[in-house]
């Protein structure tokens, strides 16, 4: 009697290892296998065949997230076609991390900036959520740059040294989301 225990007890560790192996491949062979750096090229493809150009901020719309703001926006305001951004050239020195050029024109000044994008490991997975992240910095030569008085709204307003999330449609519309301070969207269309 004791031995029909021993060996049900051994039916069942035996049965319970082999049902995990045959788990186990089962969710191995489910489980897609991505190439991140592949993917990230992809879609940087994607995404910088289409940003070249002109591109008119229509709609940017700040949330102040501290009281004191520092910046030269001092209150939840949305500004109605506010500048124009010219992505004039992408290098792709590092294939995955493209650096874009261009300028910035308001009131009819202009101000050279640049960003490097970051593909958005979401996008890679799930096919959904931004494209890609960046940094937006001014593109003076270091040390060059005096401000005039004119320009210090533009220098303040907050785009510099930004981090934004960056998603594109299909109808030549972009979308900027600002991830730490004060610009909560900008809303751009290809002009």
């Amino acid at each position: 009697m004791k031995n029909k225990y021993v060996l049900f007890l051994l039916f069942l560790l035996i049965s319970g290892g082999l049902y995990q192996c045959k788990s186990k491949e089962k969710f191995e062979s489910e489980f897609v296998r991505i190439d991140f750096d592949k993917a990230a090229v992809q879609i940087m493809d994607t995404l910088t065949s289409q940003l070249i150009g002109r591109w008119n901020l229509q709609q940017v719309e700040f949330h102040l997230k501290y009281i004191n703001s520092t910046g030269s926006v001092k209150k939840d305001t949305v500004f109605q076609n506010f500048a124009i951004l010219e992505i004039q050239s992408i290098s792709r020195e590092i294939l995955n991390r493209p650096r874009c050029k261009g300028q910035i024109t308001y009131n009819g000044q202009l101000w050279p900036v640049r960003f490097d994008l970051l593909a958005d490991a979401g996008r890679m997975i799930e096919k959904k959520g931004p494209h890609a992240f960046t940094l937006f910095e001014w593109d003076f030569p270091v040390g060059s740059r005096t401000w005039k008085p004119e320009e210090m709204f533009i220098k303040n307003f907050g785009l510099d040294g930004e981090n934004f999330s960056i998603e594109l449609d299909n109808n030549k519309n972009m979308v900027w989301k600002g991830l730490n301070r004060d610009i909560k969207e900008i809303r751009m269309k290809k002009i």
